[in-house]
């Protein structure tokens, strides 16, 4: 799944503006109305007190909740639409290709995630242990820069910076050993997803170091003619996006984020 930070990119580039935050009451209702299935548009919702929130499970790599046989190799596609009001455009598209591999005796996944917009390219390539789902190496390139990063638990290396330029040195030593930030979507698909689940977990983020995402599962709702289990992601206070997983194939079918007031960005799934 293309990253937040990727998806602000394309939109920032559409001409699509990205504030920081947006009014709390209109996101939470958004999305409120987002996992009942009525969309951004939906009706008003009558006045109800708000369900109860689970504490959510700490997941950390090698967790004995996680499962990688939950997903499969696969080449999904998908196209980055934004709407603003009544008006709608496309910005970009997705391609996400997962295949399973041995690196020596372990097996892995390996993940390309192309995102494109007009004649520029976002390529995302990394390397996960299929056992614990813990990180092994990102590769990135893009228009303005390139990253390549080396996990080893808590311990990251690597370096990053300018295409046209030498790249500043990555070398750091984290207080817990994370998941990698742009995996977040096949973390998530491994877990035991079902009404009233809830989990936080750690992840490397290049530009802000360790932080911590959270999901939480509100139910199940008919997207692209599939059941789906409804999942809250939040990246952050004040930033959250919905995604709808096939409670059947585990795929992520469609992720809505809204980037502000008036305009949602739209990650769904082509056939």
């Amino acid at each position: 799944m293309v990253s937040f930070r990727s998806l602000s990119a394309a939109a920032r580039a559409s001409g699509v503006v990205v504030p920081a935050v947006w009014s709390t009451v209109r996101r939470r209702a958004v999305l409120t109305a987002f996992a009942l299935g009525l969309g951004a548009m939906g009706a008003p919702l009558p006045a109800q007190q708000p369900p109860a929130v689970p504490e959510p499970v700490l997941i950390a790599p090698g967790d004995s909740t996680l499962r990688s046989g939950r997903l499969t190799a696969d080449t999904a596609r998908f196209a980055l639409i934004a709407y603003r009001g009544t008006q709608q455009q496309q910005i970009g598209s997705v391609i996400d290709v997962i295949r399973f591999e041995m690196r020596g005796d372990v097996p892995v996944l390996h993940r390309v995630l192309t995102v494109q917009r007009g004649m520029a390219a976002l390529i995302d390539s990394t390397i996960t242990d299929a056992r614990t789902m813990a990180p092994r190496n990102h590769r990135t390139v893009q228009p303005q820069r390139r990253i390549a990063l080396e996990f080893t638990g808590r311990r990251v290396k690597g370096s990053l910076g300018p295409i046209d330029v030498p790249s500043l040195p990555i070398d750091t030593t984290l207080a817990v050993a994370p998941f990698d930030s742009g995996n977040w979507d096949l973390l998530v698909r491994t877990l035991p997803l079902a009404k009233g689940y809830a989990a936080r977990f750690r992840v490397y983020d290049t530009d802000s170091g360790l932080r911590e995402y959270r999901i939480a599962v509100t139910g199940t709702a008919t997207v692209l003619g599939e059941a789906a289990h409804v999942v809250i992601f939040t990246l952050a206070p004040g930033r959250e996006s919905v995604v709808w997983i096939s409670t059947t194939s585990g795929q992520v079918l469609q992720v809505e984020t809204m980037i502000d007031a008036e305009t949602m960005l739209r990650q769904v799934r082509q056939r």
